[in-house]
This record gives structure tokens, C-alpha cells and sequence, in this order.
């Protein structure tokens, strides 16, 4: 991986091209421009993370044009591709009762969270 502390940023722009609006980030790392688009302008301007990667002083990426912490994100295996690998792999060789089993703690274990809640298994309240 070739990176880079070289970074510049551009002003952020209205895509014109589009139907809906959206706005586009242009940077720089090390002479090879990138772009990212955004829905809102408040997105574009605030929660740009290359921009708050490139102040906590952050090398680039030159060929992909992202900070080192957003390429390790990208790599990083999700939950639903690491439950479908158990099943692959457990599921052959299990028995009828182990399938319901395992069935069952997946879909407890994966069940969907709202923002703000805590990650670790607990009863509901009334249950």
C-alpha cells in the first residue's frame, strides 16, 4: 500500500448533473484526485471523515485516495458474512436439534438494534 500525507481538499459543489440534489468532495492525495458524493451539503461540509483524517494527521491511500482507518473498515468482515460462514460450516454435520439450536442463537445473537442501544444481549423489559 502506497500512502501519502500529501492531501488537499477542494471546495464542495452542488452536482448539477443530477435530478435530486447532492454534493460532491474533491480531494487530493498525492496528485490523484478523488470525489465522494453526499445527499445534503450539511453532510458534505461536516461529516466528511477524510477531512477529520487528514487533521488527526493520517496517511492516505494514493490508488484508492482513503485515509488508512476507512481502507481497514472496508476490509473488515460484517457479522451477517461471519454468521453465514458458521452455518456453511456447522450446518452439513449437524443433527436436526442442533440445527434449531443454532438457528435460534444466530437470530437472537443478529437481531436488528436501533442507534444508541447497547450491543450486548439482554431480555426485554416485561419479558
Amino acid at each position: 500500500m502506497n500512502t501519502s500525507y500529501d492531501v488537499k481538499f477542494f471546495e464542495t459543489y452542488r452536482n448539477k448533473s443530477s435530478k435530486t440534489p447532492s454534493y460532491v468532495v474533491r480531494w487530493q492525495v498525492a496528485g490523484k484526485r478523488s470525489l465522494k458524493t453526499y445527499r445534503t451539503k450539511a453532510l458534505a461540509e461536516i461529516l466528511s471523515d477524510l477531512r477529520q483524517a487528514a487533521k488527526r494527521g493520517e496517511p492516505f491511500d494514493v490508488e484508492s485516495g482513503l485515509p488508512a482507518s476507512m481502507i481497514k473498515a472496508k476490509s473488515a468482515r460484517t457479522v451477517f458474512a461471519f454468521v453465514r460462514a458458521y452455518i456453511d460450516m456447522k450446518w452439513p454435520h449437524a443433527a436436526a436439534k442442533t440445527r434449531d439450536s443454532i438457528s435460534d442463537a444466530l437470530s437472537t445473537a443478529t437481531r436488528r438494534r436501533p442507534c444508541g442501544l447497547p450491543s450486548t444481549l439482554s431480555r426485554p423489559e416485561g419479558l
